[in-house]
């Protein structure tokens, strides 16, 4: 079981290509906010370009891991 905290990489459905077949997306540092019954909450981390240097920036992502929309999740 999923529990705050834990690091993970998520693969999910983003949508279909000119062909039909479904273009997969993959978070590949998440870190888990909560997890509930079917609900995964993750955040991930990215550098940007600032004005200063790098910055962080965060994303938050929700999921439900009973939607055909949601692949798996596998630990890092």
């Amino acid at each position: 079981m999923l529990k705050k905290g834990d690091r993970i990489s998520i693969s999910y459905r983003t949508g279909k290509d000119a062909k039909g077949n479904y273009i997969i997306d993959t978070l590949t540092d998440a870190e888990v906010e909560e997890y509930t019954g079917s609900i995964l909450r993750v955040r991930t981390f990215e550098q940007v370009p600032g004005a200063h240097g790098d910055e962080v920036e965060i994303k938050h992502f929700t999921f439900d891991v009973n939607s055909p929309e949601f692949v798996g999740a596998i630990p890092e």
